[in-house]
């Protein structure tokens, strides 16, 4: 083999393994994005009377934490796809039909009824530097409540956004989102929503998975 040729090759080689890990460099996250969005209910309380409010805030900074990662990830014209779950729980069956009224302060909650169930997509306003939502649950009849946050993570999919791609073009494989809220609590978790009698929540939902939803439970009386 000609020596000339063979050095080439070799520097053409090593060009394209060095640029293909700088690419690399400026994405901390790899294949799979796990974000961690703050929404609260406040107050944080677990007993209410009917016709209470509770309120669901949202100020999320549009720079975003990740699960396991010290850097967080910008996210501009982003949609976090977040649905808001309400059912009643005190008997063995869960029911999703409830004699609710919502407030719309700041963004929007759209009603959106399932087969089995009714979720409520939050729309939230966008600004600058932040997404913000803040809508009143008003409850009209006594129960025992499980208000929870979730995102469908395979909605990410066919969603098209920078931030679905590491190395310029590579898409990730999973994009997730956990939610972080101030009022759940284990104690809420043990006392409050341990008092459910459906057996499906009680064998699968343990409070790793109950904090991962931003979930609080409330009494009405």
């Amino acid at each position: 083999m000609d020596t000339k040729f063979f050095h080439l090759s070799l520097f053409f080689i090593g060009t394209f393994i060095f640029t293909g890990c700088k690419e690399c460099e400026g994405d901390t996250f790899g294949e799979q994005l796990d974000l961690m969005v703050p929404i609260n209910t406040t107050p944080s309380e677990d007993v209410f009377s009917i016709g209470d409010t509770l309120w669901v805030v949202a100020n999320i900074d549009k720079e975003v934490m990740v699960k396991d990662s010290e850097h967080l990830i910008r996210l501009d014209n982003f949609n976090f796809f977040t649905e808001m779950v309400i059912s009643e729980i005190s008997d063995t069956v869960e029911y999703f039909d409830i004699d609710i009224e919502i407030i719309e302060t700041i963004g929007e909650v759209s009603v959106l009824p399932l087969t089995t169930a009714i979720s409520y997509p939050l729309q939230y306003e966008e600004e600058a530097n932040a997404y913000r939502l803040r809508a009143g649950i008003i409850f009209n009849e006594p129960g025992l409540y499980l208000i929870g946050f979730q995102t469908f993570f395979g909605l990410f999919e066919e969603y098209e956004h920078p931030a679905m791609y590491y190395c310029e073009d590579q898409r990730r494989t999973k994009t997730t989102v956990t939610y972080q809220n101030t009022s759940t609590s284990l104690n809420n978790f043990d006392n409050i929503f341990g008092q459910t009698q459906v057996s499906y929540h009680l064998e699968q939902i343990d409070y790793e998975r109950f904090a991962q939803g931003g979930a609080h439970a409330i009494l009405v009386q």
